[in-house]
């Protein structure tokens, strides 16, 4: 995709970047990555991104963890003017970082001591289980309604051999040997 100009990744649970290739994508204008789920960006993104000559990226409304994984990342957003509205990008984490501007951050007050929280993404594991209670419900159900079910089976059933034994009835007329022959000689 190198004539590629515009990537829209906004609002993908996006947890990190790592071994994602910008390289051949010299044509590209402008990478969304707002609203996704990004801690921060690693050392070769940032130098990959430094390298696409005509790129802005957006990085708004994404859960920053402002630890010492944060110092290189830091120093890129204060020397780039590739970031737009870098001024908006706030720490979600630590607690006692939460709201502070990624711009206003020095690499003395970034320590790692702390864990950061587990990354807000979508988690299949949680799908499964709620997929699993429905499909779990609806059997309950099902074996609750067994006997109007078996009722109205039986409903159709009785419906569709009635509606069916009319077709039987002109089946074995039709195939009635003697009266074949009689409308095959009817000139007779």
């Amino acid at each position: 995709l190198p004539g590629l100009r515009h990537l829209d990744l906004r609002n993908n649970s996006l947890v990190s970047l790592a071994h994602v290739s910008f390289r051949n994508l010299t044509h590209l204008e402008s990478l969304h990555l707002e609203d996704n789920a990004l801690k921060v960006l690693g050392n070769g993104t940032l130098a990959e991104l430094q390298g696409l000559p005509h790129v802005r990226v957006f990085l708004d409304s994404n859960p920053w963890v402002c630890d010492c994984r944060m110092v290189d990342m830091v120093a890129w957003l204060k020397e780039t003017e590739v970031v737009q509205d870098k001024a908006r990008l706030f720490c979600a984490f630590p607690e006692q970082m939460r709201n502070r501007a990624l711009l206003q951050l020095h690499s003395a007050g970034l320590d790692c001591d702390p864990l950061p929280p587990p990354s807000l993404q979508t988690s299949y594991v949680f799908l499964g289980i709620v997929l699993a209670l429905i499909g779990a419900i609806f059997l309950l159900v099902l074996y609750l309604n067994r006997k109007g079910i078996k009722k109205w089976m039986h409903n159709i059933r009785d419906a569709c051999r009635d509606h069916m034994e009319g077709y039987h009835y002109r089946y074995e007329i039709n195939a009635d040997p003697r009266l074949t022959n009689l409308s095959s000689n009817s000139d007779v």
